[in-house]
């Protein structure tokens, strides 16, 4: 008998590369910003699908938010074969709901679909909820720097069996924290290469 988890850990969605984007910390960026940028970007797609398949979901998606700079989002998806419909579903990232308030929360978070559409923040998915992928639960994380500054979210939905545990989350802030080092020791080459102090996003 074949095994199927290879068939499920198998990413069918298609992300969108996006280079170096202007905001607060790159108004104008150049070569040293795109390489930055090339590398971050390896980095997130890499942890986007390892995440879900060391805890073992259906869904999870990495977003690196600039200063809650919703326009300059970049965004990595990795969705099992259960979601092949949504493939190429497209929205632009809003900043309004759970995820919001995520980024002021600051803290790890992991609820059930009960408590996640029972929590004050929870909006659904407004105008897209009829192509929006629907969700099962939600283990998410803030990506934070050293200086306790938040980068962004990491975030999985839809365990293959069961809800999130806490070892699940255990693991999962420990990964947060892992690539949360490994952007920011790319932040550093990227100012040591400008020839400037560090600074974090």
């Amino acid at each position: 008998m074949s095994d199927p988890k290879p068939f499920i850990h198998s990413n069918v969605y298609h992300n969108t590369i996006v280079g170096a984007t202007p905001n607060a910390f790159m108004p104008n960026p150049d070569a040293i910003d795109e390489a930055f940028i090339e590398e971050a970007n390896r980095v997130l797609s890499t942890a986007v699908e390892l995440i879900r398949v060391l805890i073992g979901a259906h869904q999870s998606a990495v977003a690196i938010i600039v200063q809650r700079d919703w326009q300059a989002v970049h965004k990595f998806f990795s969705l099992s074969e259960k979601y092949a419909a949504w493939a190429d579903y497209r929205t632009p990232a809003k900043g309004v709901g759970i995820h919001a308030w995520m980024l002021e929360y600051n803290q790890p978070i992991c609820l059930t679909q009960a408590e996640l559409e029972a929590h004050p923040a929870w909006l659904g998915f407004g105008s897209e909820a009829e192509q929006h992928p629907p969700m099962r639960g939600w283990l998410a994380a803030p990506i934070i720097d050293r200086n306790g500054t938040n980068w962004g979210l990491l975030q999985l939905s839809d365990k293959y069996a069961g809800d999130f545990t806490a070892e699940d989350e255990r693991q999962f802030v420990a990964f947060a924290g892992l690539v949360s080092t490994h952007l920011e020791a790319l932040w550093d080459l990227r100012n040591s290469r400008k020839g400037k102090p560090t600074a974090q996003p």
